[in-house]
């Protein structure tokens, strides 16, 4: 900028205006001809934007769902109930004795007291079970002879009798289907130290006959 002092130079007012003049001038042609500046280091700050450091993206590892659980395994079914035991082949009942049995044909033979044998003693374990020989009513006793004893009266219009049991099954139960258990060998009675069944038929519910041939063919 050229600043031009005129101060003492004319004469009051007429300096004053001349001296107004010239400078608005001169500063208006010396603020009109500025060259810009071109140097390196106005251009570096005129061109040259910031570099701003790369971030890398954030990854973030979401972990895998835990498998499902294993189903429950399915219950096993409960058992079948055991179907009750049938005649044999060309019987006309089912086997008293439910399990391994002896016996011979002993109708007859002499007992305590005078007395002759009425019936088939089917030797067995003590415990095994005894079973319906029919479907029919069931009905259990007990005497100082036979002891804990079962009387099955048939569908057949026939009754059935087994005596010496150690304890019953099905007390009280009515009708039974032929085959289901009512008792268990033993030895009550007149029978200690013997465990056996003492086994009567009675056809028409009357006097007993000879069961040999009835639980031949059936055991």
């Amino acid at each position: 900028m050229v600043v031009v002092a005129t101060t003492g130079m004319g004469d009051g007012t007429a300096d004053a205006g001349r001296s107004g003049t010239a400078g608005s001038d001169q500063f208006a042609l010396a603020s009109s001809t500025r060259t810009p500046d071109n140097s390196p280091v106005a251009r570096e700050a005129t061109t040259t934007a910031p570099t701003l450091p790369k971030v890398a993206p954030t990854t973030t590892t979401v972990p895998p769902p835990p498998p499902p659980p294993e189903p429950e395994p399915a219950p096993e079914p409960a058992p079948e109930p055991e179907a009750p035991a049938e005649p044999a082949a060309g019987a006309d009942i089912v086997c008293p004795v439910d399990g391994g049995v002896d016996f011979v044909d002993s109708w007859g033979d002499a007992r305590s007291g005078g007395r002759a044998h009425k019936g088939t003693d089917m030797m067995a374990g003590y415990g095994t079970p005894t079973v319906a020989p029919v479907s029919g009513t069931l009905e259990h006793h007990s005497s100082d002879a036979g002891g804990l004893a079962w009387y099955v009266h048939g569908d057949d219009g026939n009754t059935y009798y087994g005596a010496h049991l150690s304890s019953y099954e099905n007390e009280g139960s009515g009708w039974v289907e032929a085959g289901t258990v009512i008792g268990y060998v033993g030895d009550s009675g007149n029978a200690a130290g013997t465990p056996h069944l003492h086994f009567e038929y009675h056809p028409g519910g009357g006097s007993p006959v000879n069961p040999y041939g009835l639980v031949a063919a059936a055991c």
